[in-house]
């Protein structure tokens, strides 16, 4: 995209520097944080003792976050202590999933419907789309490891008129602002996976791009 906008060209999508929202979720966490986005409490860590040290700080469960890109499988809900010990030393010391896993996330686990939340953004403006609900689980009845994404519906009754609009003001418009002020002019789509808690939506993580599937339910509603 950088590229391709250098040489004049019409791009819908951010460059490298925004794309880091997805790429580094340490980066997104740290961002976040700056701008008073709801999100989980965690922390980073790029050595299995230091790792190690954190867990025993929180309590349980929590969940175990490969930093870089990992296709949907670098997320892992630990219910014990031993479960994400186990975790973090098959990324930090045993190397499964390579450079993505060299640096971890340990954080707290949200609990409450997960809803994916996207928006068409210029750099300033934010147009949010319907949002979705998809499927990561596995296998059937929500159990298994994470995948990808086995299916999605929307819309969904969980976000209404007035939760798009909370969404927007508390978590889409404050983290386009904050890369802004990084001087990082962000366009394309942002997606946010967010957790609808108790205390109201908190962001579980970005992606730079369509979601997939949500995608698949999003854009045949689209009136354009």
């Amino acid at each position: 995209a950088d590229e391709l906008r250098e040489r004049g060209r019409a791009v819908f999508g951010p460059g490298a520097a925004g794309a880091r929202i997805e790429s580094s979720k340490a980066w997104a966490k740290d961002l976040m944080v700056e701008h008073g986005v709801p999100t989980a409490r965690g922390v980073a860590c790029d050595s299995l003792p230091a790792a190690l040290i954190e867990l025993e700080k929180m309590p349980g469960p929590v969940v175990v976050k490969a930093d870089g890109l990992a296709a949907g499988k670098g997320v892992i809900v630990c219910q014990t202590h031993a479960e994400a010990a186990a975790a973090l030393r098959s990324m930090l010391d045993e190397h499964a999933l390579g450079d993505a896993g060299s640096r971890v996330l340990i954080e707290e686990c949200l609990v409450g419907p997960e809803v994916s939340f996207l928006a068409f953004v210029d750099g300033d403006t934010v147009v949010p789309l319907i949002p979705a609900c998809d499927y990561k689980r596995a296998y059937d009845g929500d159990e298994g490891p994470n995948t990808g994404g086995m299916g999605a519906y929307s819309p969904t009754a969980l976000v209404d008129a007035a939760m798009s609009e909370r969404i927007v003001s508390e978590i889409i418009g404050p983290v386009v602002r904050g890369m802004a002020a990084r001087g990082i002019d962000y366009r394309g789509v942002l997606y946010a996976g967010l957790m609808l808690t108790d205390a109201g939506p908190k962001v579980i993580e970005f992606n730079c791009r369509f979601g997939d599937p949500e995608t698949q339910v999003i854009l045949p509603l689209l009136d354009a």
